[in-house]
């Protein structure tokens, strides 16, 4: 493990009995909580690293105490204790300490305590949570309010219990890792700031056997359709208790039950079979086709189509088989007529609004989709509109009538003009020319009236 970095000869170096005092000068640095503190109480204290730290930076005078079951050496501006920190002995051993200094209440409490660490990882996680649940236990009892709570924990399954416990007593908590702790350690550091002092803390909040009891999340069947798509794929494993790869489920049980919807059915089990005789009638109806038993023969290497398929097929044999009574036969040998009720017509009826809606949501989708296309198209080729589609242009822009107005309506004009050179005035352009020499309209009417 290379025990001994650069951390181990720096402490000492600079007289520290151990490199895990660089990681409080670290979290001291970066929170700054020992600079105004003038009581710290360190827990499980041994060898004394956290201790020196304390006396060092905090103000001078500080009133510092280590408590932990391996007797530590004296260091110069503190007090130690040689107890148990889980035992009520040792919190009489603590409050007689500071009475006798006077000391009301402390502005920080400190813990770096940890189990021997050996071979079984997942039951000194445990030791080491419940150990920081007791330290939580004394700083409530010690702590003064807006005091200052600094812990190592495991990452572990009890992580989250934790921190919960510290949120509701603490307003600001915060989770570092400082550069002193080993990259390959499990452990973090939980930096609790402005404790609020509750007048009354619940039991349960304390309590490990409550704390830790927590119930295993439960597990959502498979997604058949694909619709929850995660961005990494999560290796989650095998379901609990079960010691078989293959469960079988029964196709009446997929047609008619409305304890699961059909997706989780599908999500649960990798075979749908129809030995059972309430199967019977599904198995022999004309619906079920060879393609439908054997998609049913293994779920696990359908596709999505595949599954498709098959909620269609239950859709199509569901209505089938309920407008008509059907008998079926319990394993006792009881039999049930079930008929079609209002609970089957309305679900149908749901499942049809929903199918139109899907397919009319598609074809708007495909129809949006062609005319972003077309609009892109024309954007590359420098196009804004398309004028030989309906709607675009103007209609009379390039009419016959039009310009045969127009010259019905200048001639007239022309031939009332005088032959004789004067100036005129256009009734369009309001431009002065002569009738002879730069009027067109002159030449146009004279040859009108030689016509005539």
């Amino acid at each position: 493990k290379q025990r001994q970095d650069k951390y181990y000869h720096l402490a000492k170096e600079q007289g520290y009995r151990s490199r895990a005092a660089f990681k409080l000068l670290q979290l001291d640095a970066r929170f700054r909580f020992l600079p105004t503190a003038r009581a710290v109480l360190d827990l499980c204290a041994a060898p004394g690293g956290w201790v020196q730290v304390a006396v060092n930076h905090a103000p001078v005078g500080a009133f510092v105490v280590g408590v932990d079951l391996v007797p530590i050496r004296p260091i110069r501006g503190a007090h130690s204790l040689t107890e148990d920190i889980t035992t009520s002995k040792c919190r009489s051993a603590v409050r007689k300490l500071m009475d006798s200094k006077g000391v009301a209440s402390f502005d920080v409490v400190l813990h770096d305590g940890s189990p021997n660490v050996g071979g079984a990882w997942a039951q000194e996680a445990t030791t080491q949570s419940a150990l920081v649940i007791d330290a939580v236990r004394l700083a409530t009892m010690f702590l003064a309010p807006k005091g200052a709570f600094i812990t190592k924990v495991f990452r572990s399954q009890d992580y989250n219990a934790i921190m919960f416990c510290l949120k509701q007593l603490f307003e600001k908590v915060e989770v570092t890792k400082p550069n002193a702790s080993r990259g390959t350690s499990a452990e973090i550091y939980i930096i609790c700031l402005k404790y609020k002092a509750p007048a009354k803390i619940a039991p349960e909040l304390l309590d490990i056997k409550h704390l830790f009891n927590v119930e295993p999340e439960k597990k959502m069947p498979r997604d058949v359709l694909g619709t929850n798509k995660k961005d990494k794929r999560q290796r989650e494993g095998y379901d609990d208790g079960v010691t078989v790869l293959r469960k079988v489920g029964q196709a009446s049980d997929f047609i008619w039950s409305d304890a699961q919807t059909p997706l989780e059915f599908l999500g649960s089990v990798t075979e749908i079979s129809f030995d059972d005789e309430a199967s019977v009638p599904i198995k022999n109806h004309e619906f079920t086709t060879d393609e439908i038993k054997n998609l049913c023969d293994d779920l696990r290497v359908l596709d999505k189509n595949s599954f498709k398929h098959i909620l269609k097929w239950r859709i199509r044999i569901r209505k089938a088989l309920s407008s008509s009574s059907q008998v079926t036969s319990k394993a006792d040998g009881t039999v049930v007529e079930t008929k079609v009720n209002d609970d089957d017509q309305l679900l149908q009826e749901m499942e049809d609004l929903t199918s139109f809606i899907d397919r009319k949501k598609r074809r708007d989708k495909k129809r949006q989709s062609r005319r972003r296309a077309k609009d892109k198209a024309r954007k590359a080729t420098g196009m804004q509109i398309d004028a030989t589609e309906e709607g675009y242009g103007d209609p009379d822009l390039f009419s016959i009538k039009a310009i045969k107005v127009s010259c019905c309506f200048c001639i007239p004009i022309c031939l009332t003009l005088p032959c004789t050179p004067q100036k005129v005035h256009h009734p369009f352009s309001q431009k002065s020319f002569s009738s002879k020499s730069s009027s067109p309209y002159y030449h146009l009417a004279r040859q009108a009236y030689v016509d005539k």
